[in-house]
């Protein structure tokens, strides 16, 4: 079976100071907002948001735990870079790897979130 990937870019400006960008996106009650709400079927399990800290995420679906994503920060400076790695771990094998490096900068009305990520999938799906 041949692997997928995909390089994935994306930017957007928010109407807030680049430090409240920043707490907001470090931190796990925003985070869990954003990324993990209710109807994702994701749930933090452990949240570190600072160099050499790792980030746990349970996957379900129905009801029954289908996997997890474990996130190691390699690369923190605050407010303006994020740069992480993610490994996905489905069925008892890992299946998906993920580097992401996202960017902070104040603009003239806020600040700019851009991210890039690079994604794999061991199993062939579209990523």
């Amino acid at each position: 079976m041949k692997a997928s990937t995909a390089t994935i870019r994306t930017s957007r400006e928010f109407a807030l100071p680049l430090e409240t960008l920043w707490t907001h996106w470090t931190s796990p009650e925003t985070r869990r907002r954003w990324e993990a709400g209710p109807d994702t079927g994701m749930a933090y399990d452990s949240f570190d948001t600072r160099s050499g800290g790792t980030e746990t995420v349970r996957i379900t679906h129905d009801g029954a735990e289908i996997g997890h994503m474990i996130q190691h920060h390699h690369r923190i400076e605050p407010p303006h870079l994020l740069a992480t790695t993610t490994i996905g771990t489905f069925g008892g094998t890992t299946t998906m790897l993920m580097t992401l490096v996202i960017e902070f900068e104040a603009v003239a009305d806020g600040s700019r979130l851009s991210a890039v990520s690079q994604v794999t999938d061991l199993t062939g799906r579209d990523v």
